[in-house]
């Protein structure tokens, strides 16, 4: 692992999803640290995922950290902090995709 980045982003849903069960859909694997927290490998890096109202089953607004950048991410072109947020975005894309799918 890298030193750890620890760039965050809030994040605010249009209706409430259960997170949990999105991730198991997109075999995304993640710890169940509590009913409010996960840590997610997302492509190859680490999220902490933490809601801000409710348990994650019923996730309404989230701050999503990135602990780790993948090993493959672009840090010979971009600062960490870039690759970080941009990983975040990607990661929030697939939330919401998935959640439009239903």
């Amino acid at each position: 692992m890298s030193k750890s980045v620890d760039v965050s982003q809030q994040y605010t849903f249009t209706s409430s999803i259960d997170v949990t069960a999105i991730l198991d859909r997109l075999e995304v694997q993640y710890l169940d640290v509590n009913e409010h927290r996960a840590i997610v490998i997302f492509a190859g890096g680490i999220l902490n995922l933490e809601s801000q109202v409710g348990p994650l089953t019923d996730l309404e607004r989230a701050e999503i950290t990135v602990y780790d950048l993948p090993l493959n991410s672009d840090r010979n072109t971009k600062s960490e902090t870039e690759a970080a947020i941009e990983l975040i975005e990607d990661f929030k894309n697939q939330l919401f995709g998935a959640t439009n799918a239903v």
